[in-house]
């Protein structure tokens, strides 16, 4: 880990750490479940029960995000490719591997696995709420797990690189081209489309009045066309 990260630990001989902005995403996601999701959703809830459930989703959407990681690593593992660490940051998680895969489907397989395992998250979660239906706080976390893990499928699934669906993308060029040099070009390229598609959409609904969300979506297209 670098100084930048909090070591967590190991995890399969993989170092885990927090980057020093997780905390201030932790702190925005629980003060939003907090203050608007979970009023809005349970509307008689003591106000300390808000800020535990809120505290308590935001800590398990991020050992999600550590899950779907883990996904990733253990495919590369299997193609015998080092994991240097996965970090946690303020936009989920990264798997650090240390070479690039050996083939096409090398990529496919790996860069898969993190949305599959979110799948399967999502609906582990969506299977556990009748068994919780009882505990209204354990229901609700349960309730927004599933729903996240199903959002996080959606978005990985944009075939705009560096994200997983970029990486799929990727994959399927380099196959069908022989050329992973040029099928990472047309995948980058295609990120920064839709980089540049969730600034426009973000500015205009910050001026359509929803000012939050527009600069939420903005600043994931801003990170989106940067990292590509």
């Amino acid at each position: 880990m670098t100084r930048q990260n909090v070591p967590l630990g190991r995890i399969m001989g993989i170092p885990i750490g927090l980057d020093y902005s997780w905390f201030l995403i932790f702190a925005l996601l629980t003060w939003m479940l907090a203050g608007s999701y979970y009023p809005a959703e349970f509307k008689n809830w003591p106000p300390l029960l808000y800020w535990l459930t809120g505290a308590a989703t935001a800590i398990m959407l991020f050992v999600s995000v550590l899950l779907h990681e883990l996904g990733h690593s253990v495919i590369a593992l299997r193609y015998k490719i080092p994991v240097r660490s996965i970090t946690l940051f303020i936009f989920g998680g990264v798997a650090k591997i240390a070479a690039e895969p050996p083939s096409a489907v090398a990529e496919f397989f790996i860069a898969i696995a993190g949305p599959i395992t979110s799948l399967a998250l999502a609906v582990v979660f969506t299977v556990l709420k009748p068994a919780v239906a009882a505990i209204e706080p354990l229901w609700g976390l349960v309730k927004y797990l599933a729903y996240i893990n199903f959002a996080l499928v959606v978005f990985n699934l944009i075939p705009g690189f560096p994200l997983d669906g970029g990486r799929v993308f990727r994959a399927v060029v380099w196959a069908a081209t022989k050329n992973m040099r040029r099928a990472t070009l047309v995948a980058a390229n295609t990120g920064r489309f839709f980089g540049f598609l969730f600034i426009f959409l973000g500015v205009w609904q910050m001026f359509g009045g929803n000012f939050g969300n527009g600069l939420w979506i903005a600043f994931i297209g801003w990170f989106l066309d940067n990292a590509a």
